[in-house]
């Protein structure tokens, strides 16, 4: 009886590391796409979207992603967004661009969409980030 309980127990942590690795492997993947492919810029690409492009269900993307991050895939495909969004709102290069047009390139599908995720993500909205001359200090205490 003890045996059957221990190889039962050694299956499961096999199971668990299998689980483990492709939960890992199914990340990897969806940071490429989203990261390196810059899917993100897309408004309009979904978790279904990706999913179909990892040939695998969108389940599996929300679980992975929360497992990863401890956050949704939404969140997750914000934090790219928000991040180029900081980075341009802080360009010279970008300055012509009005707060707007940024979100609209960072693949926001809207103003308000761009707003509402940066003011909770930064706790002041895009003009405010913009015009601050600390931005440094808000960056810092984001990290």
């Amino acid at each position: 009886m003890k045996d059957s309980n221990t190889s039962k127990s050694k299956e499961r942590a096999s199971y668990a590391r299998i689980r483990d690795e492709l939960s890992d492997k199914l990340f990897v993947q969806i940071v490429e796409k989203l990261g390196v492919e810059k899917r993100y810029l897309d408004p309009n690409y979904s978790a279904k979207k990706l999913a179909i492009d990892l040939h695998t269900n969108p389940r599996y993307i929300s679980v992975v992603v929360g497992l990863h991050t401890g956050d949704n895939y939404n969140a997750l495909v914000n934090g790219y967004r928000l991040r180029d969004a900081c980075r341009m709102l802080r360009s010279p290069r970008y300055s012509e661009y009005t707060i707007e047009e940024i979100g609209l390139m960072c693949g926001f599908s809207s103003r308000q969409a761009f707003y509402l995720a940066f003011h909770r993500e930064r706790e002041v909205t895009p003009k405010q980030y913009r015009m601050d001359e600390d931005v440094e200090q808000w960056e810092e205490e984001k990290v």
